[in-house]
């Protein structure tokens, strides 16, 4: 009987467990984005800003023929 509860109590646990897993993992991935990306994002909005424009003028010039 004693067996039982141990089997309950570790598949209650294990569902516990993964779900808080998986909780700190989507942190630890989101903190790791923030981190690498934050720095990197003025450079590339800097850079993708006039190729951005250019599509937009290109467009723009394309329709008025």
């Amino acid at each position: 009987m004693e067996q039982i509860k141990i089997a309950e109590t570790l598949k209650e646990n294990n569902a516990k467990t993964t779900a808080n897993f998986a909780v700190i993992m989507v942190i630890m991935f989101v903190i790791a984005f923030v981190v690498t990306v934050v720095p990197i994002a003025p450079t590339l909005i800097i850079l993708a800003a006039p190729a951005l424009l250019m599509n937009l003028g290109w467009i723009l010039f394309a329709g008025l023929r």
